[in-house]
């Protein structure tokens, strides 16, 4: 058991896929689904969070993290087994926990890190905007960003919430 791709860019094809992996997981789970995603910028602990917060793993069994500037998570990537939730209603619900490459990495332009957001708040049921040190004006950008993103994925929506 351990983390591997969701969803990935394919250079050659210019598209993102989704693994084969992935698909396979998710087609087993009986009952209902919620996905709990994390993003933020590039090295600010998304992983780490997942981790020892959610998944309690420790030792690097978990979703990969490491001591360089270089991203460890390219794309997203996802926990081979969900863990269990509950709704609102007390319903139980089998949660998939998704961590996402970091925006603003040295590797990757702005255009994909709006594309890898855009793609984990379209996934997520939760979302959580990971930030590290002082909010700062850079950070309040990034939230309002996502604020507009999740606006627009409304509208689009047809809900008027």
């Amino acid at each position: 058991m351990g983390a591997f791709p969701l969803i990935s860019w394919n250079q050659d094809k210019d598209i993102f896929e989704i693994s084969q992996e992935a698909k396979n997981i998710v087609s087993k789970i009986k009952g209902p689904i919620g996905v709990l995603s994390v993003a933020g910028v590039y090295r600010t602990g998304k992983s780490f969070l997942l981790n020892r917060c959610l998944i309690n793993v420790q030792n690097g069994k978990g979703f990969g993290v490491g001591p360089t500037i270089n991203p460890c998570t390219k794309g997203l990537w996802i926990w081979a087994a969900p863990i269990s939730g509950y709704t609102e209603s007390g319903e139980q619900v089998s949660v998939l926990v998704v961590d996402s490459e970091g925006m603003g990495g040295l590797d990757e332009d702005n255009d994909h890190d709006m594309r890898i957001f855009t793609l984990a708040i379209l996934l997520s049921s939760y979302f959580i905007y990971n930030s590290m040190g002082s909010i700062d004006e850079n950070a309040f950008s990034n939230l309002s960003f996502v604020t507009s993103i999740s606006k627009h994925i409304r509208f689009k929506n047809g809900s008027s919430d």
